[in-house]
């Protein structure tokens, strides 16, 4: 009798369990997946503004000349990097450098570094990786004493 109720009880708790278990990886699942849609909407709606921009004849070289940016850097330089770099390449603003975490297999014409590399000081840093703007921020701050924005903010502002 006692084996039975102990059985029964262990059976209980270990359906309570799996089933919690099982609860807990959908639901991680589908907070990683709207994290993901959430990423991809934001360069969404930064790519359609910055495509309004480019039909309206505005140029991202006005943002930095009006906030007084000579320099910059570029922290990022994956599609949305590669992007802001081609805007700016031919402008009086000069992107001394980019940083990424994987300088060393990031194919650029411009010099890619790491962020533990010996920095030349710029006037704004421009993080390109909008969906991890503020940890990028909080890491960056410790390093720079220069401004750091969003590439939305910039594409925003204009």
């Amino acid at each position: 009798m006692k084996k039975g109720i102990v059985g029964l009880l262990s059976l209980i708790l270990g359906t309570a369990f799996g089933a919690s278990g099982v609860n807990y990886l959908k639901n991680k699942t589908i907070l990683e997946k709207e994290k993901k849609v959430d990423k991809f909407k934001s360069y969404y709606n930064m790519l359609n503004q910055w495509l309004i921009l480019k039909q309206e004849n505005k140029s991202f070289e006005k943002y930095f000349i009006d906030n007084e940016f000579k320099t910059i850097a570029i922290y990022g330089m994956g599609e949305m990097g590669n992007r802001l770099y081609d805007e700016l390449k031919n402008s009086n603003v000069e992107v001394k450098y980019a940083i990424d975490k994987n300088a060393e297999s990031t194919y650029s014409e411009l010099n890619v570094v790491n962020l533990d590399d010996d920095l030349e000081e710029v006037d704004v840093i421009v993080v390109s990786a909008i969906f991890a703007f503020d940890e990028i921020e909080e890491q960056l701050k410790d390093t720079f004493d220069c401004p750091i924005v969003s590439l939305d903010d910039v594409v925003f502002e204009l």
